[in-house]
């Protein structure tokens, strides 16, 4: 009895220390909650103020356009009225001069009297005063009102900087809440784990989200091991089940490791590691992309895992075997895992005619990987990435092939083949297209099964298209500097300047202008400096730095300034110190930079400092009024305005950062994320330093495949490398979009303007959705473009991009000459009826006899070739020519009296030897005329097909309109022939 007084004692106190616990944890719980909707509540606030901030943005917006639109006009008022001026004084010159000549002529025969000439002075004076006066006061009203409006702009301008300052400010804020939100979802979810209920991932097995009853579904069989094979070929099954189980752990891992025991659980112990083939993840079956480095390892028991899933790892170490086998699959909430693998062949890089090459394809992510393997049955696929194709695309699609698609391929092996296709341009037919050679039709029917699959359950499930920039053609491929471009800059929305072979260019996108500028020496870089209205450029074969005013890029004949020192130079860079009151100019040589000041001076500059660095300069750029330099394996920063010494972005006590150094890797680009933490980018790997060069994150941003060079637009870093420009967001971390575009190499920057390399080079501009308005307005191009560069007679330096103007008529010749191409300028006819043939008498009372409701025909396709009569107008006849209101079908009367002949034409037979011409009805000439939407002038066709038999003109003389068809929904409408010659052909 003691015992069990003692136990229910225990119990009691147990269960009374349990509801003390939960009482607690509730409590805690609803303070949570509470703060959490306070702070909801508040991000709905921010959120409508940002609204507001955004409509008010756009107001100022519309006002600047129409201020720029007064300014325009007011520039047009004042050229008029300089011209005026010219044009009256050159008269009034003209008109003394002639007078003069006048009174010579009549004092030399007559006679002047000498109290002639002081009249006729004064007299003139008068009028050059009065005329005078009146150009003075009209000038000053102008100038007037130019002001009035100038001072408008600045109100406008001032006010829109203000709006921009306060939506940044909100923008922070709502960051800021949103991390506060997320760190106290985690602390809710630390609470729920501690209380006792544990956190299911949500790694789903492919099993799990592709269970819709469909007819692609019920072929498919899960292994819920490894991966999923066709249930139809059960021996086929085992091998792919073997096979696939051997290669989805990493080859660190993929050896036998014997369990070890241990009487207590331990932790694990990770080490970074780098792999050297693609490999999954353990934790959540992604795979671990990047070059080195790619994730972390347990010493004791092998698991691999992301540096990110370590902590989501299970804690007993060594884990057991059925722990360590998780499904593969992808979570289609979020996105991640691993869903199929296998081995298949693409083509050479030569093409299919060359042969195809092994390749590892793997499908995570909803993105398909490429990894190419080197010939050799011990080879293994490389870490690079060769092509990756993201699901989210729009274009996206998977598909078999046709014969006539893979001409080149052996004709066994096109039941083997499939496509996948990705969007390459925006607004164009350039499409990403691979293909890709299964073992088997088997084989191939699974993969196109497992890929459209995937793609059905994407779009079920509406996942978040991350991607930010849209690829466009920023010009017409056909001009000819783009095709030695080095380097380029967006100087307005309108205005882009080229730096290639030939010098160095400003083209007007939208007014096909081109305007050379300075000297036709070759152009490395470009730079614009808009606070001191200049321009940088490196040039020449000596590579010297020369400096151009603003004024230039308008075509004006300036002087310009070469830096004789900078000989040589790799990279120029400019920014501001003083804050903003001195701009500076930094030019890289090798292992010393030289500084600059930028002024109003005669030569525009005045060199500051020299500063030496520790290795050859491979990038630099100005943050926070300092100068940050790359060179290898290494970051440093330097004062740009007075003395102190430099300091190294990678701190030499930060053990974690030792790999770079004892790895020589070379520095790409530097991002400033904010003045207390930066992201450094080398060629095997991104790191995050706070400004001591102390590790600021753990997790390093990995790059799928070799980078050839970095560019940053704030928040987005895009990486260039050989197949693919990937776009990364540094605040995230997040890779979330990649471009298909092979051999392009950013031209600015930025990074919004690039060269396409492939066989015909392109310039491509990357437009960045997440932006209100466009950096730069895209005009149509086409392949097919004739257009030239064609001087200008009176500046040299001008240039248009346009069709010659022989080449264009002779166009309009051959388009005349040829009937296909004659009868594509004349639309088809609709809603008419035939009502009669009429020959040269009086067929004037015929059309006042006719019945107004005739009856309409009944099948309008039938009848395609006739159309209604339409008013006949004076023009000039032939003697036994009469009009035909059907494509010269003219029928003669029998009788010259004017009585004219009803006649029907079966569909068949009509519709057979005849095209069919034009309605009146749409607003076309009838009888043969022209298209009023043709840009052909009718007098081209006089001239073309004057001699042509088939003509024909009207002989009545009356102007009536012709009765309306029936089924013409205007039926109110008189067509009448306005033009004096009207011409009609047989085609």
């Amino acid at each position: 009895l003691s015992v069990q007084s003692e136990r229910e004692e225990f119990e009691t106190e147990f269960k009374q220390k349990y509801e003390r616990e939960k009482t607690l944890l509730t409590e805690e719980n609803k303070k949570l909650s509470n703060e959490l909707d306070k702070l909801t509540t508040m991000f709905e606030r921010l959120s409508m103020n940002n609204r507001q901030l955004e409509e008010e943005m756009r107001d100022l917006a519309d006002k600047k356009e129409s201020v720029a639109h007064w300014e325009a006009q007011i520039t047009e008022i004042i050229q008029w009225v300089s011209d005026e001026k010219d044009a009256r004084g050159y008269l009034q010159a003209l008109a003394s001069k002639m007078t003069e000549e006048l009174e010579a002529l009549r004092n030399s025969s007559l006679g002047a009297r000498a109290t002639d000439m002081p009249w006729k002075m004064r007299r003139f004076a008068k009028l050059d005063m009065s005329a005078r006066l009146e150009l003075q006061s009209a000038l000053d009203a102008e100038i007037r009102a130019k002001q009035a409006i100038q001072d408008e702009l600045n109100k406008v301008k001032a006010s829109s900087i203000s709006t921009e300052c306060k939506l940044q400010e909100s923008e922070k804020k709502n960051l800021e809440l949103l991390s506060e939100i997320a760190k106290l979802k985690k602390e809710t979810e630390d609470l729920r784990s501690e209380k006792g209920v544990k956190h299911q991932d949500s790694q789903n097995s492919f099993l799990a989200f592709l269970n819709a009853p469909t007819s692609t579904l019920d072929q498919f069989e899960i292994d819920s091991v490894e991966n999923f094979t066709l249930s139809n070929t059960p021996s086929r099954d085992e091998d792919i089940k073997s096979h696939l189980h051997s290669r989805s752990r990493s080859p660190s891992t993929a050896s036998d490791i014997e369990p070890v025991e241990v009487i207590s659980p331990k932790a694990h112990q990770f080490v970074v590691k780098s792999f050297n083939t693609p490999t999954k993840c353990n934790q959540c079956t992604s795979l671990m992309v990047g070059l080195t480095r790619q994730g972390c390892t347990c010493e004791v028991c092998g698991f691999s895992c992301h540096v990110t899933c370590a902590d989501k790892a299970p804690a007993v170490c060594p884990i057991p075997p059925e722990q360590t086998k998780g499904p593969l699959g992808i979570d289609p909430q979020k996105g991640i895992g691993t869903a199929y693998e296998g081995h298949v062949r693409v083509p050479k890089p030569a093409g299919v005619k060359k042969g195809w090459q092994r390749a590892l394809a793997v499908v995570c992510d909803f993105k398909l990987f490429l990894y190419d393997i080197a010939e050799g049955k011990a080879s293994q696929p490389s870490v690079v990435v060769s092509q990756v194709i993201d699901m989210r695309d729009e274009e996206f699609s998977v598909s078999s092939v046709l014969a006539s698609d893979v001409i080149h391929a052996n004709r066994k092996d096109i039941p083997c083949i499939f496509r996948v296709t990705a969007s390459q341009l925006s607004a164009s037919s350039n499409k990403c297209s691979i293909l890709i050679l299964a073992d088997s039709e088997n084989e191939k029917s699974k993969w196109v099964g497992v890929l459209n699959e995937l793609h059905r359950i994407l779009k079920k499930n509406k996942l978040k298209d991350r991607s930010v920039y849209v690829p466009k053609e920023a010009y017409d491929s056909t001009l000819p500097l783009i095709k030695t471009t080095q380097s380029a800059a967006i100087i307005d929305h309108e205005r882009i300047a080229l730096g290639n072979e030939e010098g160095l260019f400003v083209v007007h996108v939208t007014k096909d202008e081109i305007i050379r500028v300075g000297d036709n020496k070759k152009v490395h870089q470009i730079e614009l400096i808009p606070n001191v209205q200049l321009i940088a450029v490196i040039s020449g074969r000596n590579r010297h730095v020369r400096l151009f005013p603003m004024a230039a890029l308008d075509g004006r004949e300036t002087e310009f300034y070469k830096l004789a020192e900078t000989k040589g130079c790799q990279t120029i860079v400019s920014g501001q110190v003083r804050h903003g009151a001195l701009t500076c100019l930094c030019v890289a040589m090798k292992r010393q930079v030289l500084c600059y000041e930028l002024n109003q001076s005669k030569t525009r500059h005045k060199k500051m400092k020299e500063i030496q660095v520790l290795g050859n300069v491979q990038w630099m750029s100005v943050f926070s009024e300092r100068l940050c330099v790359g060179y290898q394996s290494g970051f440093l920063k330097y004062p740009l305005h007075g003395e102190g010494n430099p300091y190294s972005l990678l701190h030499p006590d930060d053990h974690t950062l030792s790999f770079i150094a004892q790895q020589p890797t070379d520095a790409i680009c530097a991002v400033e994320i904010s003045n207390k933490e930066y992201l450094l980018c080398f060629s095997s790997v991104g790191v995050y330093v706070d400004c001591q060069g102390r590790r600021s994150r753990q997790q390093e941003l990995m790059w799928p495949a070799t980078p050839s060079s970095c560019c940053y637009n704030a928040p987005y870093l895009s990486v260039y490398s050989e197949n693919a420009v990937d776009i990364f967001d540094v605040n995230s971390m997040e890779w979330i979009q990649t471009i298909p575009l092979k051999k392009v190499r950013p031209l600015n920057t930025e990074g919004s303007l690039n060269l396409l390399g492939l066989e015909t080079i392109r310039l491509i501009y990357f437009k960045n959705k997440m932006a209100e308005g466009d950096e730069l307005v895209v005009p149509e191009t086409s392949d097919n473009s004739r257009k030239q560069m064609v001087r200008n007679i009176n500046n040299k330096r001008r240039y248009s991009f346009r069709v010659p103007e022989e080449e264009r008529m002779q166009q309009r010749r051959s388009m005349l000459r040829d009937p296909e191409m004659r009868n594509k300028l004349i639309s088809n006819p609709t809603n008419f009826n035939h009502i009669a043939h009429m020959g040269p008498g009086d067929g004037i009372q015929i059309l006042k006899d006719l019945p107004m409701n005739l009856r309409p025909q009944e099948s309008r396709t039938m009848f395609s070739g006739s159309v209604s009569i339409p008013s006949i107008t004076k023009s000039r006849t032939e003697p036994g020519r009469s009009m035909s209101a059907s494509s010269g079908l003219a029928a003669r009367s029998s009788a010259q009296n004017g009585s004219a002949l009803r006649r029907e034409f079966s569909g068949g037979s009509y519709g057979a030897k005849r095209q069919p011409m034009a309605s009146p009805s749409d607003g076309s000439l009838s009888s043969g005329g022209l298209d009023q939407g043709s840009d052909v002038p009718t007098r081209d066709y006089e001239r073309e097909d004057s001699d042509s038999p088939r003509h024909s003109t009207a002989s009545n003389s009356s102007n009536l309109s012709s009765p309306p068809s029936p089924v013409s929904p205007h039926k109110t409408k008189s067509l009448s022939l306005e033009s004096s010659d009207h011409v009609s052909w047989d085609s």
